[in-house]
């Protein structure tokens, strides 16, 4: 029977699948703001440098994620909500369809970091 510790060293495949997923949204999230920052108005580009900046910071919450600790299992799923909130600003502003895919990927990770066996790898 494996240790405590030895089962925490092996990052589980939801893990993975997550980490995945926030480094789409997150290049998602990049592309878009860059994509559309070509806009005449100043909301327009304060709402597409702060999509930018948002996709940076998931970046590196993606890639902190290979280590086992609560605090960022819980920037994971904050760091989503904001993204989830950040497509229904660009919707309503936009009215672009890239907002399906833009909340869909974070609600999966919220959904998948709530998983039992990812709970269990970042207690």
């Amino acid at each position: 029977m494996p240790s405590n510790q030895e089962a925490r060293a092996k990052k589980p495949p939801t893990v993975t699948f997550v980490q995945i997923l926030i480094y789409l949204a997150a290049m998602l999230n990049v592309f878009n703001g860059v994509y559309s920052f070509g806009s005449a108005e100043m909301v327009k580009k304060i709402i597409c440098i702060v999509m930018v900046v948002f996709g940076i910071a998931a970046l590196y919450v993606a890639s902190r994620l290979n280590t086992p600790d609560t605090s960022r299992r819980s920037a994971a799923i904050v760091l989503s909500g904001i993204l989830i909130l950040l497509r229904i600003v660009e919707f309503a502003v936009w009215h672009n369809i890239g907002f399906l895919l833009g909340v869909i990927l974070p609600i999966i990770v919220i959904w998948r970091l709530n998983n039992s066996e990812a709970k269990a790898w970042f207690r």
